[in-house]
């Protein structure tokens, strides 16, 4: 048997550094942050301008869990280094995904280029002529950037399967026509840190372990 490697805990790609899935959360806590400047008048009616930026934090809670269960979990911290490391995490696909609209393994690629800024893009390899092919509500990802997106309305199809998605934010990274989006009956992969410094954990007197975890997306390194 060959000896570890373990290039990838240092490389400069996070793609390698995956947080462990042998143990599902029993809970998930999603906030979404759309950062906006607000100032009042004297008639105190208010002027607004967002800054654009977006991120999503996701808590994870987990049932008691027995040593073996728990350790992988303190080992990826401490090889994380705390916040120093940016890592892959699987959102459950049960979060992402509207069984009603979109549980399916098909293909949406992208039908045109869109530029960076753009809260419009158009996919195709939906059903024909649905009058709900996505969800307001649904995380998206496209296949040559990490950020992950809010459907920010329902959209329909034509009759050739094209659906229009609107979301939120707005395109950070531009795409072209060869892009797709994710497939939405699997894990979706957030580029994320620890939100905090430290790990904490308690262990009762059968020996279980009680956990709980906080990611931040960072869509880049």
């Amino acid at each position: 048997m060959a000896i570890t490697d373990y290039s990838y805990l240092d490389a400069a790609d996070a793609t390698g550094r995956v947080f462990p899935t042998t143990v599902k959360p029993s809970r998930i806590q999603v906030t979404i942050d759309q950062p906006t400047l607000v100032s009042t008048t004297n008639s105190l009616t208010s002027q607004r301008r967002s800054l654009g930026a977006h991120r999503i934090e996701l808590d994870y809670t987990y049932a008691p869990m027995t040593a073996n269960e728990m350790q992988p979990f303190i080992a990826f911290f401490n090889a994380m280094q705390g916040q120093g490391k940016a890592f892959k995490l699987n959102v459950p696909k049960e979060l992402i995904n509207d069984t009603t609209h979109i549980a399916d393994s098909s293909t949406h690629t992208s039908t045109a280029s869109y530029a960076v800024g753009v809260r419009e893009v158009t996919v195709d390899g939906f059903g024909n002529n649905l009058s709900t092919a996505i969800k307001g509500g649904n995380m998206i990802q496209f296949s040559n950037h990490d950020k992950i997106y809010i459907v920010s309305a329902s959209g329909g199809s034509d009759g050739s399967g094209n659906c229009k998605i609107r979301f939120e934010p707005a395109l950070l990274t531009a795409i072209t026509s060869s892009q797709t989006l994710n497939t939405f009956n699997q894990d979706i992969p957030m580029h994320v840190i620890f939100a905090s410094d430290k790990i904490q954990f308690d262990v009762d007197s059968a020996l279980l372990y009680g956990f709980k975890v906080k990611f931040v997306e960072q869509w880049t390194n």
